[in-house]
């Protein structure tokens, strides 16, 4: 419904405005818009929606800082850039100029992508990619408006990415992963719960402590002068992924419930990326994970008991159909399947604790 409502508040503005002008009808035509652009710019009068890059690129920021990366100032500067152009788009929104809008928010997701690429090089593009591909296998009905519709939405959103990327456009495969979080952030439930945002957040907690336990990390002021390092590798990614748990929290203290989620979402990825070697994921990581949640399933299935909460029984039915999942798109081949397998462990970790 909320998505409708916006649908059709922006179309109001555009005729009102090539109105005011004294368009005629076949220029009229010309501002028609398609399903899928009338989707990039319902982000817009979203405040969380319209800033989620921006918000995504400055925890990257302060990663990149804290770690010395060379390029972080630069990455700083274009985030800036950024800021301006969405500004831009707004008000062109507001004023009934949706082209132009539509151009302005563009440009923004493109200047985000720079900035992640001076940031955090090829691998960081990647990984927004990687990132959307995960939330399409593993978006939860409970958080998000149609859940099944977004994962299908969220696919193909990252089909797209993937066939940029192949193609030599890293950039541009970026900034279509950057719309897909502003739309997965905009498709979010607006009356989440303080008790499941809380969850979420604990949840995120637990991932980036499994992480940790899993990997040896030097100290977070190692400076990263390597790509392929393996230890700067998985030094960025775990104080990348504890940045956002840090924003996480504070957004849950703050009462701001879809924030916390989104970003503590982020964070229980980051900290499968620290696990993963640098390259992505290999066959031995593939299994040992797979192995990891079935262990952990196996621990938490005793842990809780025949008396536990609903919640908890819940979350252990939530992770066999993970599991289920996960395993089978690694017996398909697909290596994506290592996102649902770690989420189901990162639950049971939890329901162990």
């Amino acid at each position: 419904m909320k998505s409708l409502r916006i649908h059709a508040f922006l179309a109001l503005f555009g005729v009102f405005a090539l109105a005011a002008c004294g368009e005629s009808g076949s220029e009229l035509l010309l501002d028609e818009l398609t399903l899928e652009e009338e989707a990039e710019l319902a982000v817009l009068m979203d405040d969380g929606a319209y800033g989620v890059g921006l918000e995504l690129t400055e925890v990257a920021g302060d990663a990149a800082m804290a770690l010395g990366a060379p390029r972080a100032m630069e990455g700083r500067g274009l985030n800036a850039q950024a800021r301006v152009r969405l500004a831009e788009a707004r008000a062109a929104m507001l004023h009934g100029e949706r082209r132009r809008a539509l151009d302005a928010a563009r440009d923004a997701r493109r200047l985000l992508a720079r900035a992640l690429a001076a940031l955090g090089g090829g691998e960081a593009l990647e990984a927004l990619i990687e990132r959307i591909e995960a939330l399409a296998q593993t978006a939860d009905d409970d958080v998000f408006e149609d859940a099944a519709a977004l994962r299908a939405e969220l696919a193909a959103l990252a089909a797209e990415a993937r066939a940029l990327l192949a193609q030599g456009d890293s950039l541009g495969a970026a900034a279509r992963a950057l719309l897909a979080e502003q739309i997965a952030r905009h498709r979010r439930f607006p009356d989440i719960t303080t008790d499941r945002a809380r969850l979420e957040v604990e949840l995120a907690t637990t991932a980036v402590a499994l992480a940790e336990g899993l990997i040896d990390v030097d100290d977070a002021a190692t400076v990263c002068a390597a790509n392929s390092d393996v230890r700067c590798h998985r030094n960025r990614w775990l104080q990348h992924a504890k940045r956002l748990l840090a924003v996480a929290e504070s957004a849950l203290e703050a009462g701001h419930l879809r924030r916390a989620v989104h970003f503590a979402e982020h964070a229980h990825w980051s900290a499968l990326k620290a696990v993963i070697l640098p390259g992505g994921v290999q066959e031995e990581e593939l299994n040992a994970i797979a192995d990891l949640a079935q262990e952990l399933y196996a621990q938490a299935d005793a842990a809780i008991g025949d008396d536990a909460s609903d919640l908890k029984k819940r979350l252990l039915n939530r992770a066999a159909d993970l599991i289920e999942a996960g395993l089978a798109r690694l017996e398909e081949g697909h290596k994506r399947g290592v996102a649902p397998l770690w989420r189901a462990a990162v639950i049971c970790s939890w329901l162990i604790s």
